[in-house]
């Protein structure tokens, strides 16, 4: 196993908690499975490689930045929010056209144009033409679809009854068997084509028409963060890092840049003296190594010449994860974040070969 130690900084970051949904708050360190994705995007895996990692940092100040914040419905509305075209349905994407706007909060109606805002013409007459061409759809399949297949299954009914009088090896059976597949055939024949009619003339051109909804929002930023990063890993995803380091180029967020200082291998060993950590910096320390309770750990919390219980804040970090259920289950490590984290050579706690204090986890 090799250990690269990885210096960086970033003007800003955010390190969105999973928990939060409108307001997104930060972990103020970004968390294991951050790093180890950002780390696996950098070498294109395509597949999880184990790797252990330690993180310490700090930064300048935080603040809340709000915008409004664009999500598309699964579900089409026709009485509220925004109707929008996407010209291809299938991506994920803003190269949306605004078609209008509901201008109350429901009871409006895109149809019948009533209390809505249109902002594109030639996009509302081709929503309206379309949503008329489903109703023509509709009452085909009501009034012409349905009955000449009720029509045709009635009579594949009789025909069937009448072959159970005939043995069927007799020829009156065989000439029944016909006659009813031939039946079966036409009415699967007209339902596929309908429903063939139905999604080219209606139900693709739909999945262009989508509901948006605005809603303000809030992120949490961090601004002039510094970190230094340890990994752990296999000689082989080792070389692979560093082989493509200049791929690594943000962290967090996907406007989220880094600025890498350093990159290289190193060596972690027991401290023999007391350690404290460089810089001001804060740590994610493993909970269970942590002094308390009575308990020696191989973190101690340091305020000049005193020894005491470490405190600081508990997070659940995530690291890896498994999927199951088609979800990701992360598998959460109980870690406590603090500045005033150190060990003594009566600890089994352990340093690279610059005094940085290392915590995997």
């Amino acid at each position: 196993m090799k250990i690269l130690r990885i210096k960086l900084k970033q003007a800003q970051a955010s390190y969105t908690r999973e928990e939060t949904v409108d307001n997104h708050t930060t972990y103020p360190l970004p968390p294991f499975s951050t790093i180890i994705g950002a780390l696996h995007n950098v070498c294109g895996y395509t597949s999880y490689h184990p790797m252990d990692i330690s993180v310490q940092g700090k930064y300048g100040s935080m603040q809340k930045e709000y915008y409004t914040n664009l999500g598309l419905l699964n579900n089409r509305e026709e009485d509220r929010n925004l109707l929008v075209y996407l010209k291809n349905p299938e991506l994920l994407s803003k190269g949306f056209i605004q078609i209008g706007e509901g201008l109350k909060s429901q009871g409006n109606s895109f149809i019948n144009r009533k209390t809505v805002r249109i902002d594109n013409e030639e996009y509302y007459s081709k929503y309206v033409n379309l949503m008329r061409r489903k109703k023509e759809l509709d009452e085909e399949n009501k009034d012409v679809i349905k009955p000449k297949i009720k029509e045709l299954k009635d009579k594949e009914k009789e025909l069937k009854s009448e072959q159970k009088k005939y043995d069927k090896n007799s020829e009156e059976y065989e000439k029944l068997k016909e006659e009813i597949n031939d039946i079966k055939n036409k009415y699967k024949l007209i339902d596929s084509d309908f429903k063939n009619k139905y999604k080219t003339e209606y139900d693709d051109l739909q999945k262009h028409f989508k509901t948006l909804v605005k809603k303000p929002s809030m992120q949490e930023v961090l601004y002039d963060v510094e970190l230094v990063i340890h990994v752990r890993t296999d000689d082989e995803t080792s070389n692979d890092i560093l082989e493509n380091i200049q791929n690594f180029v943000s962290l967090g967020r996907s406007e989220d840049f880094i600025e890498l200082i350093e990159a290289k291998e190193t060596e972690v060993f027991e401290a023999d003296d007391d350690v404290n950590l460089k810089d001001d910096y804060k740590i994610y320390a493993k909970l269970s190594e942590i002094s308390r309770g009575g308990n020696y750990g191989n973190f101690i919390f340091t305020d000049g010449n005193n020894k005491k219980e470490a405190k600081g804040t508990v997070y659940y970090i995530s690291k890896d994860y498994v999927i199951e259920d088609n979800r990701r289950i992360f598998n959460r490590i109980a870690c406590l974040y603090s500045s005033n984290l150190g060990i003594d050579e009566d600890s089994n706690g352990v340093v690279d070969n610059d005094g940085y204090i290392v915590s995997f986890n």
